[in-house]
């Protein structure tokens, strides 16, 4: 015959047992079973709505010993106010995953969307082939390049790295610099300067009239009308 143990059973995560006096707990059971079963969305199907996320021209810089790189990026976003932090994400398989790593920097560039041509240079990349030749630059405190045609950086301290299940990886950084290089007011004037058009609104011009082919006569000033001239317009009423 087994005795019962007279100790009290081991309390178990999860709900209370419908029975009193016990302390046996069941395990939880997740009120939609159908929620382990999620299958990723189409992008086509869901791109409505995603497409509303802010996004914007950036450019993922890094540098390490005589080694400097740069990537096109579109999701950048502030992930912490104290300290200032900030997160981007890029595709897997870029050049600046190891600069990254051995120099614990990067700088996010901000472009000005009308500049084509610098987003360009960084959106075709040729691999052993430097995207800065033949652009002047700028360094950051860290020592990141920064082209000289962004409107402002900001020189991070790189704090986590993520890879996700996606075609991206997230890189965290904390926020040691930030400049605003250029007023977004001049830049339209700046870049008419290196030889691209500015893109300002324009009123529509307004047709020049064609001069008129018959010459008009000079208006005689106006003078009272004489005595004779009274009568010969009473002869001819």
């Amino acid at each position: 015959m087994r005795i019962a143990d007279p100790r009290p059973l081991p309390a178990v995560s999860g709900r209370s047992s419908p029975h009193p006096g016990t302390n046996v707990r069941r395990p939880m059971i997740p009120r939609n079973r159908h929620a382990l079963d999620w299958v990723p969305a189409e992008r086509s199907d869901v791109a409505p709505v995603l497409d509303r996320i802010p996004t914007g021209s950036f450019i993922l810089t890094s540098g390490h010993a005589d080694v400097r790189a740069g990537v096109s990026v579109r999701w950048v976003q502030q992930c912490s106010s104290s300290p200032p932090m900030v997160l981007v994400a890029v595709t897997k398989g870029h050049v600046l995953s190891p600069l990254i790593r051995d120099s614990r920097a990067f700088a996010i560039c901000q472009l000005d969307p009308a500049d084509r041509t610098t987003a360009r240079a960084f959106d075709l990349q040729t691999p052993g082939i430097d995207p800065f030749i033949g652009a002047p630059i700028d360094r950051t405190a860290s020592g990141c390049p920064v082209p000289a045609r962004a409107i402002g950086y900001i020189d991070c301290e790189l704090a986590r790295h993520v890879d996700i299940d996606g075609d991206c990886e997230i890189y965290v950084g904390i926020v040691h610099h930030a400049s605003n290089l250029l007023d977004p007011r001049d830049v339209a004037s700046c870049l008419c300067e290196r030889g691209e058009p500015a893109r300002k609104p324009t009123a529509p011009a307004v047709p020049a009239r064609r001069p008129s082919a018959i010459a008009k006569k000079p208006v005689a000033a106006m003078r009272p009308p004489t005595r004779d001239a009274a009568k010969s317009r009473g002869r001819a009423r």
